[in-house]
């Protein structure tokens, strides 16, 4: 067996290992998992159309530009365990295989994973110069720059961000702080703006690293147990921040663009899918809880101090994703009763019925659209 088999074939068994975890996790959750993975892959598909066009508003190619890289970043991430071989890492160092030769496998494996994230841009921009390759060579310099700009730059972001996916790096300021703080002036800045910003963001990002949270003053009990465990598996809180961003993304573009009578109906089911996804977090501490149900049964607290403790500390995470909701701005108040409600309604499915804690937002959302048709 070759060197670049043994990787791939460690890559795809850890994807498979990750996905019965999954399974193990929560019937409900697999169940939807595969109906979402088709979706995952139209949506850069219909991303690069928005990107590669010229006539796209400077907001819609702002926000739909942060959600494709945000999506490339997550995907990669996900897999990053499978892609650096993580658990064979010793016997992977022990075997004869040149420098080259990893490097030239870990980048066929970077692009068999990110697949369509990293293809699909670089086709799209072959093919535009292909198919204007004359129309390029008789305007000027500049003119055609200006043309190939927007798909180029995303091309290059993509291949960035893929990169740094299965490193320890994180784009705390490239695809967070600063696409938040500018969301208010989306629409006046240019494709040329868009990428320069990203550009000085993560030249910054790379010289400034984020502060280490030490959690060594905090008392012993579980609040230091569930940020230990956080801050050594930031996997599933990573994944979480990139599925609320995309939502929020994603909704705004969709919200922002039909008319006001479908605005509401939208609004709601954004609200819902937040809810939940924001509401999982206490799942995840449900299953520590369960993992290591020794050290829980040796603290001093009843198993009703330890559900509050666990309501809290997923509330606690829980209020900033609130914030960001809150400042973008794209629900309405009706909209933030029922992702509220959704959200407590998870949280008592998910302390009650853990593995079909999804039935009970669905519930809610269906008496919820009836109470509508019938009160309004």
């Amino acid at each position: 067996m070759r060197y670049w088999q043994f990787r791939l074939k460690v890559y795809q068994q850890t994807l498979k290992d990750w996905l019965n975890s999954l399974r193990q996790a929560s019937a409900a959750l697999v169940a939807l998992f595969p109906m979402a993975l088709p979706a995952l892959l139209l949506l850069p598909l219909l991303a690069l159309g928005v990107l590669a066009d010229n006539s796209s508003s400077s907001e819609l190619y702002y926000y739909t530009l942060w959600g494709y890289l945000l999506l490339s970043f997550g995907w990669v991430s996900m897999q990053k365990e499978a892609i650096n071989a993580t658990r064979y890492a010793l016997y992977d160092r022990a075997l004869p295989a040149g420098s080259a030769t990893r490097r030239f496998t870990h980048a066929g494996l970077l692009l068999y994973a990110a697949n369509v994230f990293i293809l699909g841009p670089l086709v799209v921009l072959l093919s535009m110069f292909y198919s204007h390759f004359h129309e390029l060579l008789s305007v000027p310099l500049a003119e055609s720059f200006a043309q190939l700009m927007p798909i180029t730059g995303v091309l290059v972001l993509t291949g960035y961000y893929i990169v740094i996916a299965t490193g320890s790096r994180r784009p705390w300021l490239s695809l967070g702080l600063l696409p938040l703080a500018l969301a208010p002036l989306a629409g006046q800045l240019s494709e040329g703006l868009c990428l320069l910003g990203y550009a000085v963001a993560i030249c910054a990002e790379r010289l400034i690293p984020l502060p280490p949270v030490k959690v060594s003053g905090l008392p012993v009990g579980l609040w230091r147990f569930f940020l230990q465990r956080d801050l050594h598996y930031l996997k599933p809180t990573l994944l979480r921040v990139v599925v609320v961003l995309l939502l929020l993304i994603l909704g705004n573009i969709f919200i922002s663009n039909i008319n006001q009578d479908s605005q509401g109906p939208a609004g709601a089911v954004m609200a819902v899918l937040l809810a939940v996804v924001i509401a999982s977090k206490l799942l995840e501490l449900r299953s520590l809880q369960a993992r290591y149900h020794y050290y829980f049964h040796s603290l001093p607290l009843n198993r009703r101090q330890q559900i509050l403790t666990m309501l809290f500390y997923a509330g606690g995470f829980a209020a900033p994703a609130f914030g960001i909701i809150a400042y973008i701005g794209v629900l309405w108040p009706v909209h933030w009763a029922l992702l509220l409600l959704t959200y407590t309604v998870t949280q008592v499915g998910i302390l009650t019925k853990p593995d079909y804690y999804l039935v009970f937002p669905l519930i809610t959302a269906i008496l919820t659209v009836i109470a509508y048709a019938l009160f309004f």
